[in-house]
């Protein structure tokens, strides 16, 4: 069974999904942070707010990336895609967070436990460091599995909010 190390990032203000990560996408591409091709390029969709779900897109052929956060953008529950960076074997994926079904509100960055592991966790600290820098963000923490008992997405995000400012994490923006 996998273990993941998942930090989550909360925006400043909630922002239109297409806009955001196509201008995220293309920042993360300036940090070796590169949408994931090992394969195929996979969707996951969240399910929506109402409880909507929708089945996952597997691609097989190569596409663009505009195509891909196109795929993701199509639905407001949004989703989670795959990234390769070459620090990590196992790659890392990024959870794109709605509250709403209308905007973003942030995005929840998932590590395999395995790419983490002792020396890797300087590593993971090094890249969620570039990646605050590419971003408004108000809150950055990790490692979340703990302190969120179920999908971050089921809790309201005040409740999230609060959870935060009375726990401690590995990873946290409140101390740089």
């Amino acid at each position: 069974m996998s273990s993941f190390d998942e930090t989550l990032v909360l925006l400043k203000e909630k922002k239109d999904p297409k806009l955001f990560i196509m201008d995220f996408n293309e920042k993360l591409k300036s940090i070796d942070v590169l949408l994931g091709r090992h394969r195929s390029v996979v969707v996951i969709f969240h399910d929506t707010q109402t409880e909507e779900e929708k089945e996952y897109i597997e691609l097989d052929e190569p596409v663009a990336d505009e195509y891909v956060i196109d795929l993701l953008c199509s639905w407001k529950g949004l989703g989670f895609l795959s990234y390769r960076h070459p620090d990590f074997e196992l790659g890392l994926g990024i959870s794109y967070l709605t509250w709403d079904d209308e905007h973003i509100y942030g995005f929840l960055i998932s590590f395999a436990g395995n790419d983490v592991m002792f020396e890797g966790a300087v590593k993971q600290k090094e890249l969620i460091l570039k990646i605050s820098q590419l971003i408004d963000y108000e809150y950055i923490v990790g490692d979340v599995s703990d302190t969120f008992r179920k999908n971050i997405t089921e809790e309201n995000l005040d409740t999230i909010k609060n959870l935060i400012l009375h726990n401690s994490f590995t990873i946290d923006s409140r101390i740089w």
